[in-house]
C-alpha cells in the first residue's frame, strides 16, 4: 500500500462526512425609543449573530445617530423567508396603527457586517 493512500482515503472520508450546509435562517429587528414613538423595522437579513448581540449592534447604532434610551427585539430566525417578510410587515402594520413614527434602517448600516 502506497503511503499516501490512507491521507487521501482520509480526505475523502472527510469530505463525505461533512454536515451538509445549513439552512439559511432569517430575522428582522425592531427599534423603539422609550417615552417616544420612534419605531425602526429593519429589512429582513440572514441571521449570522446571535439575537442579543444583533439587538445590542442595532440599539448602539441609533444611540449613535442621536436616539437615547433604545429597546431592540429580535424575533427568532426561521428557515421560512416569507413568514419571516410576514412578520416584518405585520410589525410594520402594528406599528403603524399605534401611531408610531416609522423608520427604516438600512441594509448597508445594519445588520453589521463581518
Amino acid at each position: 500500500m502506497n503511503r499516501l493512500t490512507p491521507i487521501a482515503l482520509a480526505l475523502l472520508l472527510a469530505t463525505l462526512e461533512r454536515p451538509a450546509a445549513a439552512s439559511d435562517r432569517w430575522t428582522f429587528c425592531v427599534a423603539s425609543a422609550l417615552g417616544a414613538k420612534d419605531v425602526w423595522i429593519t429589512e429582513v437579513f440572514l441571521a449570522t449573530l446571535d439575537g442579543e448581540r444583533l439587538e445590542a449592534n442595532l440599539k448602539s447604532i441609533l444611540v449613535r445617530q442621536g436616539s437615547p434610551r433604545i429597546v431592540a427585539q429580535c424575533p427568532q430566525p426561521n428557515d421560512d423567508k416569507t413568514s419571516v417578510v410576514n412578520a416584518q410587515v405585520a410589525a410594520e402594520d402594528y406599528n403603524h396603527k399605534l401611531g408610531a413614527t416609522l423608520h427604516a434602517v438600512s441594509a448597508q448600516e445594519f445588520p453589521p457586517r463581518r
